[in-house]
């Protein structure tokens, strides 16, 4: 008996060192891997935890203490609680074997990091109820952050991508079908890129002819010629194969374009697949084409013009003359070549000429017209009719002058040829319909067309001549309509009236009309102005034009809602409103979810539906006074002038639910999708920018919330009930 008791407890000696070694070793393995243990009584609530689980979250454990249930509770975010509970019920209910969850503990420091929690129940009570359980905390917030970055990566060079409207990218598989065609190559190539995605080759898009021609050499011993992927992709081994190549569209056009190819390799070098970038220069090179023909035929109608035509440097000196020139001032080509045009000027409109040169030189204008004499080779006087314009470089810097000049002695030395031109004149304008008047100076009327004595005088008058233009006539402006203007000032001959009036308008009884007035100077003998005609043209189809091409220049034509040009100009508008009546305005920004999956799913017309649909939905959520846009894709945003942020969360709140609840017809299916919603407050001073990045950011917040909700900027519950809002 005495030996039995002897090895009992020999054996439980043993077996306690065992025990010690093996917690000794445990103990080593948890040191080693930096983790958190801890031990949870399910029933009381009562926690074991390590000295490694207080330090992840920034504490000391005698801080921590006493450690509890509570004290998890109070570390973890609200949102994550929620799914940690929901994990636990799974484990206690035997429906996993343990327990493991992502979730976000407040560092002491105040920031949030993630925490991988695991664990398992090790203990159970008489009822099968779970009493201990243990596990491990592991910090991932670097794991975390890293996989965001990538995804926020991801996402950027697919924003890149779908944004290259003027590059198209093709990407393929390594045996060559096609897996990405962007907005790109839809617009230079006319496929639509759910044609060709997963079921064509780049091939497709070459023309044949010429890749015949390429192939050709590349036939191998066998007889055998390579594929257009084939052959273009061996050159793009290891490099970017880039080359000019026909690309044949969809209605069978052709375009010059530049494609380069690159190889992809994935993280382990091995081959993932090609990708392809093709940039347009059929337009480019149809722009080098024009442009040698238009020199060829400047050079030719230079050469060959009836005019004199020179091309003078920037000091004055003539670079280059046509017979024409030389034969209108008597010189030989060698000899006008050899002096400037200020020689050749007559002293008396010198001057007049110098100062025209200087507007040219500093852009005050782009050509000008000049009547001047010119001395000739024998002395004489030649009037000659100049036109000047300036020749930049592609950085707006001055290379020369291009003159044209025409001899007009003849037609100056004749009053009979001018009589018989004024009266050809008088017998044309009478014939027009636009309103043409000749006044003096002083406002006297000289002249005045048939439509003119008709439409300022009456049917039964004859004339206008005598008159003073500020009887007769009656002109204001679009900006000022209760205005008159001034017509003295259209007189000056130092005045841009009729330039700063562009919206001019004549009054005619009760009504206006729009008019566009154009005006030329009448010079004496001695070139002096003595007068001007003025040319009233009834503008209304062509502002009407004007109007209609603003309008449609800030309207969306897919969904006929402002774009984002139109949304711009009304925020300012709303901002410029708060700061001037000190009444709320709130900015909203919609942005649709899973809205990518319809138009991977069912492509760009069902994404077209939806977005028409989406549209239709804001549009009749919201007030009359309410501006809603398209901002481009599937970002929408609401101007809410006179609605504080309270009403707006209750609007938003409304569009959401309807936006939930819509569906779209779409083939066999019914398409749809949701919404996140950021709101934030217009405020006086701010600018444009900045409530585009407030609301923009409270959208974020709710996408990153789990979308299909609603983010207000500050907490609902902090803002006072706005006076002008029920409840």
């Amino acid at each position: 008996m005495g030996g039995t008791g002897n090895n009992a407890s020999i054996l439980l000696e043993r077996r306690v060192l065992e025990l010690a070694e093996d917690r000794r070793r445990l103990a080593m393995i948890i040191d080693g891997t930096a983790v958190g243990t801890w031990e949870w009584n399910v029933q009381t609530g009562q926690m074991r935890v390590n000295a490694r689980w207080a330090e992840i979250v920034g504490y000391r454990l005698d801080e921590l203490e006493p450690v509890c249930q509570e004290t998890f509770i109070r570390l973890v975010h609200p949102e994550d609680l929620v799914r940690s509970d929901a994990a636990l019920d799974v484990h206690f209910q035997g429906q996993s074997d343990h327990y493991a969850c992502l979730l976000r503990m407040r560092h002491k420091d105040g920031r949030w990091i993630w925490i991988h929690d695991r664990g398992r129940v090790f203990e159970w009570d008489g009822q099968g109820r779970p009493l201990w359980m243990a596990g491990a905390h592991d910090d991932v917030t670097d794991l975390q952050q890293a996989r965001q970055d990538a995804a926020d990566m991801r996402q950027r060079l697919q924003a890149v991508v779908d944004a290259s409207d003027e590059v198209a990218v093709i990407a393929t598989d390594p045996a060559g079908t096609i897996t990405l065609f962007n907005t790109g190559a839809e617009r230079l190539l006319g496929y639509a890129a759910g044609d060709v995605v997963g079921c064509a080759n780049p091939g497709l898009f070459h023309d044949p002819d010429e890749m015949a021609a390429y192939l050709a050499p590349l036939v191998g011993t066998d007889g055998q010629v390579p594929s257009v992927f084939q052959a273009l992709t061996a050159q793009a081994q290891g490099r970017t194969f880039s080359r000019q190549w026909t690309f044949l569209r969809k209605d069978g056009q052709r375009r010059q374009v530049r494609l380069s190819i690159s190889r992809m390799d994935g993280a382990d070098g091995q081959r993932i697949g090609y990708v392809g970038m093709a940039i347009d220069l059929t337009e480019m090179q149809q722009a080098r084409a024009d442009a040698r023909l238009a020199a060829e035929k400047f050079a030719g109608a230079f050469t060959s013009a009836a005019l004199g035509m020179a091309l003078v440097s920037l000091e004055g000196r003539w670079l280059d003359v046509n017979d024409a020139l030389c034969r209108i001032l008597g010189y030989p080509r060698e000899e006008l070549l050899q002096v400037d045009f200020q020689r050749l000027t007559h002293p008396a409109d010198l001057q007049a000429d110098l100062e025209l040169v200087q507007d040219l030189l500093a852009g005050r204008r782009v050509h000008y017209y000049l009547e001047k004499r010119y001395l000739g080779r024998d002395g004489n006087v030649i009037w000659a009719r100049l036109s000047v314009s300036l020749v930049r470089n592609e950085r707006g810097e001055p290379l020369h002058f291009v003159s044209q000049i025409q001899d007009v002695t003849a037609q100056r030395s004749s009053e009979q040829r001018l009589y018989e031109s004024e009266q050809r004149s008088r017998i044309t304008l009478d014939a027009v319909a636009d309103l043409v008047l000749s006044v003096t100076l002083q406002g006297r009327i000289e002249y005045a067309n048939a439509a003119a004595v008709r439409m300022l005088a009456g049917d039964g008058a004859l004339t206008l001549a005598g008159h003073n233009v500020q009887d007769v006539l009656s002109l204001t402006t679009e900006y000022a309509p209760g205005s008159v203007l001034d017509v003295g000032v259209l007189l000056d001959p130092d005045s841009n009236a009729v330039d700063l009036h562009a919206d001019l308008l004549m009054r005619m009884g009760g009504a206006t009309v729009p008019v566009d007035l154009t005006r030329a100077w009448l010079r004496d003998d001695h070139d002096q102005v003595r007068g001007a005609v003025w040319v009233l043209r009834d503008d209304t189809q062509q502002r009407a034009r004007q109007r209609e091409a603003r309008h449609l220049a800030e309207i969306d034509p897919l969904t006929e809602l402002s774009n984002r040009r139109g949304f711009e100009a009304h925020l300012q508008q709303a901002i410029t409103r708060v700061e001037r009546t000190g009444q709320a305005a709130s900015l909203m920004f919609i942005d649709l979810d899973r809205f990518k999956l319809v138009n991977d799913t069912w492509g760009h017309l069902a994404g077209d539906a939806v977005l028409w649909a989406a549209a239709s939905v804001l549009r009749h959520g919201v007030r009359d006074s309410d501006i809603v846009a398209r901002l481009g894709g599937d970002e929408f945003a609401v101007i809410l002038p006179g609605c504080g942020p309270r009403r707006a969360a209750r609007i938003g709140s409304e569009l959401l639910q309807t936006l939930a609840a819509l569906s779209i017809p779409w083939d066999t299916a019914r398409l749809r999708i949701g919404a996140s919603i950021g709101i934030a407050p217009l405020e006086a001073g701010m600018t444009v920018d900045e409530a585009v990045a407030a609301a923009d950011a409270q959208c974020y917040r709710a996408k990153a919330m789990g979308r299909n909700n609603v983010q207000v900027q500050g907490e609902l519950a902090e803002l006072p009930a706005e006076d002008n809002e029920p409840g």
